[in-house]
């Protein structure tokens, strides 16, 4: 999707239309459906009590059953639950199972024909993945008065006005960059790689996907070994927050509010929280990290549900997806506003946007959209677990490994994973 159709959905009026559910047929006896859900502070459990309460309010005969998905890894939890044969009906991030036959159920065409083309995904011959949303990624927030009391007069635009930016926050008695760790493995990283190594590589290889799964291509190239060694150059000069490797997600972006740190490499999520605390007006702004290279795009994450193929009400559980997912706009746009994502459906839906997020949006004017290489969904998807298996490598590198030998590590699990 190029940045020209995002700004056409996020342009236009929001649009609140009177739920019109095409798939809700009565039950004649109640039924209920588990819900697989992950909380954050933006999606907490008062926001899905609301979208539980909305839904049942409209569908008195399905009733919907939380189930809280724990651990660090999402995947992994339901990799668990499906072994132990209580796979939940509908699940909120069901992408890693999804390329495994068996696991989740073939979508409606009907409800399909409601979202754009182009998140429409086939895996291994099965449309079984409901399009819920589009997230835009990584940008660096900045705390304003440590950019003005340390002389920094404008956002930097080049990878050398970023280190500098970091010198002249040092010299001023600053801490440049927020980091993360704790069991947030995702976290360590992810500002860094969505925004800096997956422009380099896309630069490199608008087809890395394709290519590294034909074995064209390595996980040891030196596009990435170059940019993840920039990386911990900027770990080895001590720009980055001493106590990172402690924190969780959360304590991270706490700590960057409360002005521990100067920068944070976060999601468009982060707009969101800013945006809606009137203690944060006007105290933050964001840019788009600068590449070593130059190479300038930016990558979204199309989000999905599914239903399970051992869910015994599928009916219910379809309908359920469909009134949340556009079929009740008004709860659409609650639901995509909370975490600062954008809807997927043929007729958009909107909301009002905070300075921040707006700010974000702006900062990909004429810049091409990408794929995100370890995000990407259908035939050229990564096998099932290497990216948390990245993850853990990546909080390797930045407490001190050698970039090198943990690429050849990861070589090495790719191939054990496509054999597997």
């Amino acid at each position: 999707m190029k940045k020209r159709r995002i700004c056409t959905i996020l342009g236009a009026a929001v649009m609140i239309a009177a739920m019109s559910s095409t798939m809700v047929h009565a039950e004649s006896e109640p039924v209920t459906i588990s819900w697989a859900v992950f909380e954050t502070d933006n999606y907490t459990a008062d926001y899905y009590q609301h979208i539980i309460d909305t839904f049942e309010a409209d569908n008195p005969n399905i009733k919907i059953e939380k189930v809280l998905m724990t651990g660090d890894s999402r995947p992994q939890f339901l990799k668990t639950m499906l072994s132990a044969g209580n796979m939940p009906d509908v699940n909120i991030d069901p992408v890693d199972l999804a390329d495994i036959e068996g696991v989740y159920a073939e979508v409606p065409e009907e409800l399909l024909s409601k979202y754009e083309d182009g998140y429409i995904v086939t895996n291994n011959g099965s449309k079984n993945l409901i399009p819920a949303y589009t997230a835009l990624r990584s940008q660096v927030y900045y705390n304003k008065q440590q950019f003005e009391e340390a002389g920094i007069t404008e956002v930097p635009k080049t990878w050398d006005e970023f280190t500098a930016a970091c010198d002249k926050l040092t010299e001023a008695g600053f801490t440049p960059l927020m980091g993360v760790g704790a069991a947030d493995s995702w976290a360590t990283s992810f500002g860094y790689w969505s925004g800096v190594v997956n422009a380099e590589v896309e630069a490199a290889y608008p087809e890395f996907n394709k290519q590294v799964l034909a074995g064209e291509v390595s996980w040891t190239d030196s596009v990435i070994e170059e940019t993840l060694v920039k990386w911990q150059d900027l770990i080895n000069a001590g720009y980055y927050h001493k106590g990172s490797m402690s924190f969780s997600h959360p304590q991270a972006s706490a700590e960057f509010l409360s002005g521990s740190a100067a920068m944070f490499m976060d999601g468009a999520w982060a707009c969101a929280t800013i945006d809606s605390d009137e203690a944060y007006k006007d105290k933050f702004g964001v840019f788009v990290m600068p590449t070593p290279s130059g190479a300038s795009s930016y990558c979204t994450m199309p989000g999905y549900w599914a239903v399970s193929e051992t869910c015994e009400n599928k009916e219910a559980a379809f309908t359920f997806c469909e009134y949340v997912l556009g079929g009740n706009k008004d709860l659409y746009s609650y639901y995509l506003q909370a975490d600062g994502v954008y809807s997927v459906t043929k007729e958009p839906v909107t909301y009002e946007m905070g300075t921040l997020q707006t700010e974000f949006l702006e900062n990909y004017d004429n810049m091409e959209v990408v794929p995100e290489i370890t995000k990407l969904v259908g035939d050229y998807k990564l096998p099932s677990g290497f990216e948390d298996y990245t993850w853990k490598s990546l909080q390797n590198v930045f407490t001190g490994a050698d970039v090198k030998t943990e690429l050849e590590a990861w070589d090495a699990e790719f191939a054990r994973m496509l054999e597997g």
